[in-house]
């Protein structure tokens, strides 16, 4: 495939070090960690940067100039994002977290250690975001302005620029109670989705009741077909708050059978109100993180008209790019799960249409 224009998608948040046991052990239980980087815009565009030639992703951040920041830097290097725009210090630290998979009844859990990290502490700077001007779309989640005043400052500095530039703006809430409370984080999206500086909004039943107070009864004991419909109620809700200052409304949507398997799928709102769902899989759990990343990435190459053989058709209809993007995003998100590591795997658009399928036999 010849690739005319590469199409430059931005982000903007954090990268840290993820530590976690081999395989469902628990810390203490081995001495065998592993160490690969790990954070939700990093993760959208890594997946960006495989799928096709066409893409390419440029990561605006900040990292410490130790081995910590020099171990980032390879992983994202290997997974194709752009560091161009890092801001190097050496003053400060690199985030960490810890991540135990769990197993069966046992729960997964994450500890951060990330207070006074290098993007924690950068200060507001307009210029950090001159890449957003020449992109054609730009992902930010709301982990980003939650871990500091600067961080929030810089996302607001970060969503004007796109605004002024005509950028899409593609912002998973993507809710961290570890991080800032309920009230806080609903005030701030709040202020972004009012001022229209998000393009499509991404969320989960759990996050739309938890910061936006919207809840239709989605949980895990109702069939997945009834999901489908009780999610519409919340993008319907979530419209019906904001209208069209938001183009896209989109939910990602996980029937949990067990702790480590169950149905996904996810949904998308669009401007005159059609609804439209992806293919429904299911899925089994090997390694957590970065799911609902996989799943955003798939729907902003979707937005951006990419097409099951790498290429591109940015005058699709809406409602064929967000299809595709769903169904992409959906394929990547059962993907990742069975991928140790966030960021991986390094797969092309064409692999995930031809390898997750409802086909139970070897492709060979």
């Amino acid at each position: 495939m010849v690739v005319k224009q590469r199409l430059v998608v931005c982000g903007f948040g954090e990268v840290m070090v993820r530590l976690s046991p081999a395989g469902p052990q628990a810390f203490g239980d081995s001495n065998t960690i592993q160490i690969t980087a790990g954070g939700s815009e990093a993760n959208v565009l890594a997946k960006l940067a495989s799928y096709s030639p066409g893409f390419r992703s440029e990561l605006v951040t900040a990292l410490n100039d130790d081995l910590a920041g020099r171990a980032l830097m390879a992983d994202l290097r290997h997974y194709g994002v752009g560091i161009e725009h890092v801001r190097w210090t050496k003053k400060t630290r690199n985030g960490v977290y810890y991540l135990e998979q769990g197993l069966g009844p046992i729960v997964a859990r994450v500890d951060y250690d990330r207070k006074g990290s290098a993007i924690a502490e950068l200060a507001p700077d307009e210029s950090l975001f001159d890449v957003v001007g020449q992109s054609s779309s730009m992902f930010i989640s709301g982990i980003t302005p939650a871990l500091s005043a600067n961080c929030a400052a810089n996302t607001e500095l970060a969503l004007k620029r796109a605004k002024q530039s005509n950028v899409p703006v593609f912002f998973d809430v993507n809710y961290r109670k570890k991080l800032w409370s309920p009230a806080d984080a609903g005030r701030q999206i709040d202020a972004y989705l009012r001022s229209g500086w998000i393009t499509a909004l991404i969320t989960t039943e759990t996050d739309a009741k938890t910061v936006f107070g919207i809840d239709f009864g989605v949980d895990d004991e109702a069939p997945i077909e009834v999901l489908i419909e009780r999610s519409r109620k919340v993008l319907d809700a979530l419209k019906e708050r904001y209208g069209n200052k938001c183009e896209l409304y989109v939910l990602t949507i996980r029937k949990r059978v067990t702790n480590e398997t169950g149905v996904w799928t996810s949904a998308a709102l669009l401007p005159d109100g059609d609804y439209v769902v992806g293919d429904v899989f299911d899925y089994v759990i090997l390694d957590r993180p970065g799911a609902g990343d996989a799943c955003s990435s798939g729907l902003v190459a979707g937005y951006l008209g990419i097409q099951k053989d790498g290429s591109f058709n940015r005058k699709a209809d809406l409602a064929s790019r967000v299809k595709l993007g769903l169904d992409l995003g959906n394929r990547s998100a059962v993907v990742a799960q069975k991928t140790i590591g966030d960021m991986g795997p390094v797969w092309d658009v064409g692999m995930y249409f031809n390898r997750v399928s409802a086909s139970k036999e070897i492709a060979r």
